[in-house]
């Protein structure tokens, strides 16, 4: 049977690990709807915030069909790590999945346990009979996802900067994700992200991690951010959130219509 197009290649990771910045948008609702009026912009990748919105199983294999034929890749962060999350996410064919406050190498070890498949790891074999092969189309899965794949711990607290190292050395993550909300208030400084510790935090684990060889992506929300996370080799941002480009939009439309009377 033909393919549109090859399911399997995860544009996302060829993107970040080549240094091409990517671009993504955060979706706290829960709507196919929402996620494909997104995919019809020129974002990269879609930020499927399953921590802080009302996301299940059910609203992100929507959100995945929805977004299939634009170019926009779905990354999906999950609540929490568990072998049973993991295998409903690969299995359903998510491939890229960010993993909340991870603080320690041990953690990111125990995360690549539940996202592979043995020897490596315990995720049960089901996936030739699921969306992930596309129910059988894709023989060669077994052999091609370890590559495809792109787990992103990430960082946001103290004690997860401590041990930045073992955490972006494991072995098979695609990459790191840094959070500095999380961190800025696990440093005391509450969401004042651009207080100097947490500047010079930030800026220490992308350099960090980047020597390493490993692709970093954060979230930026002013252009100056942009720019400057750029020049220090991140490949991936999250830039815009649904909620607030409604909230926003709403406000200033309201307004401008009001400045006329």
């Amino acid at each position: 049977m033909a393919m549109v197009k090859d399911y399997l290649k995860n544009s996302f990771k060829e993107n970040i690990n080549a240094g091409n910045l990517q671009f993504g948008v955060a979706q706290e609702i829960p709507s196919a709807e929402v996620a494909e009026v997104l995919a019809t912009t020129k974002y990269d990748w879609l930020f499927v915030d399953g921590e802080h919105g009302a996301h299940d199983i059910r609203s992100i294999v929507d959100i995945a069909r929805a977004i299939a034929p634009y170019d926009m890749t779905p990354v999906v962060r999950i609540p929490q790590a568990g072998t049973g999350i993991f295998k409903q996410l690969l299995d359903s064919g998510i491939q890229n999945i960010i993993i909340p406050k991870v603080e320690s190498g041990e953690e990111a070890e125990q995360i690549m346990y539940w996202a592979s498949y043995p020897p490596r790891g315990n995720r049960g074999m089901g996936a030739g009979a699921v969306r992930a092969a596309r129910y059988g189309r894709y023989p060669d899965y077994l052999e091609r996802i370890e590559k495809e794949i792109c787990i992103l711990p990430q960082i946001e607290s103290k004690k997860g900067i401590e041990n930045l190292e073992a955490i972006a050395t494991t072995p098979g993550i695609g990459g790191v994700f840094l959070g500095p909300i999380d961190l800025a208030v696990d440093m005391g400084h509450g969401l004042n992200i651009f207080h100097p510790e947490v500047v010079e935090a930030m800026k220490y684990a992308i350099k960090r991690i980047r020597e390493f060889g490993v692709s970093v992506g954060t979230i930026a929300v002013t252009p100056e951010q942009v720019k400057e996370y750029a020049d220090m080799g991140v490949s991936f941002l999250g830039v815009g959130v649904d909620t607030l480009f409604l909230t926003n939009s709403a406000d200033s439309t309201l307004e401008t219509f009001k400045s006329k009377l």
